[in-house]
């Protein structure tokens, strides 16, 4: 089980969260301005927070102890809506940046799951922006991570192919066994994907909505002690 006790304040946003997290496909719903990025920039360690985070069993942060572990140690998958691709490299070498030995028959398979195979020898300014957001979400993958923190990750893509990306998602999540939390305001994506569904409103992750729930009514309740 992974936990997270957060807060932190970023403007008028007073982030408050306190949840256990399985290793599972979590999606997180709210308006703009609830804080979604904000709780995935957190966990990464982008955004300074007070509190505890525990992942796989090892600690993350805890603030009173103070100790952070840096974003770079933490084996993070993050794909943010401002997808961010070095124009200088092409595709294979910004997926395979930073990654040590190269596993070719994994990244072949990324590869023709996030249908960018075509795409490897090309550099950033030669894709359109679905092929950049499924470069992006490969390079995340390809880490084998053990958490993937993912911010509208299907936005640019035309139905067809998000409809294969979710199941290439659920499919990943299962193979590598670990927590998922995406950013979606589609619906669709919820309906598909969620094991759990968070909803967050002014910073607050309130009541875990029923997985087949779009984000309505009146929750009020904090998650805490999912198992």
């Amino acid at each position: 089980m992974n936990h997270m006790q957060l807060t932190t304040r970023i403007g008028t946003l007073d982030l408050q969260v306190d949840a256990n997290f399985a290793n599972s496909l979590i999606m997180i719903s709210g308006d703009n301005g609830a804080g979604k990025t904000t709780l995935l920039r957190a966990l990464a360690g982008l955004a300074q927070a007070d509190g505890q985070l525990s992942v796989g069993g090892r600690i993350w942060l805890d603030s009173a102890a103070g100790f952070m572990l840096p974003p770079q140690q933490r084996r993070l998958g993050c794909v943010w809506a401002d997808v961010a691709l070095l124009p200088w490299l092409r595709v294979e070498e910004n997926i395979l940046l930073g990654t040590g030995s190269v596993d070719g028959k994994w990244l072949a398979e990324l590869a023709e799951l996030f249908e960018i195979t075509p795409l490897m020898r090309r550099k950033p300014h030669m894709l359109s922006t679905g092929e950049a957001q499924r470069v992006s979400l490969t390079r995340a993958i390809y880490k084998r991570p053990t958490l993937l923190l993912l911010d509208e990750p299907f936005s640019a893509q035309a139905p067809a192919i998000r409809q294969r990306l979710r199941l290439c998602l659920q499919s990943l999540q299962t193979r590598l066994h670990i927590p998922v939390l995406m950013v979606s305001h589609d619906t669709d994506d919820t309906r598909a994907l969620a094991h759990e569904h968070w909803h967050m409103r002014e910073g607050k992750l309130l009541t875990a909505l029923p997985r087949h729930s779009s984000p309505v009514g009146n929750p009020e309740q904090k998650v805490a002690n999912h198992d």
